[in-house]
């Protein structure tokens, strides 16, 4: 993405709660550049680098990936009791994810069985 997709996309995501500004985002891109975490493609656009990988752990990392999800499961429940209405638009999304957790741990407990 370039700053603008980011941008964007984190309005998206937080349904637009917050829009960071370009004073915010492009600053950061060029430090994360810099520290070789992100590269910028000829089409203007950044991605991740092997650096940022082998730096956050991501690709063997199960133990963060977990982690992860139940602060992300945390987050949900705060807002669940602070303000319900702002997650209940999400309520087929939260369904969707509800489904392939409930699948991935039926198929964890079809294997162990065996």
């Amino acid at each position: 993405m370039n700053g603008v997709d980011i941008m964007n996309r984190l309005q998206e995501m937080s349904h637009g709660w917050y829009r960071p500004s370009p004073g915010s985002i492009y600053p950061l891109l060029e430090q994360l550049e810099r520290e070789g975490l992100i590269a910028k493609n000829k089409d203007g656009k950044f991605e991740l680098t092997s650096a940022y990988g082998e730096q956050v752990g991501v690709g063997g990392d199960l133990a963060s990936a977990m982690s992860t999800m139940e602060s992300n499961a945390s987050y949900l429940e705060d807002i669940l009791r602070s303000d319900r209405g702002r997650l209940s638009k999400s309520k087929e999304r939260v369904g969707k994810l509800a489904s392939r957790l409930e699948a991935l741990r039926a198929a964890l407990q079809e294997e162990s069985a065996k």
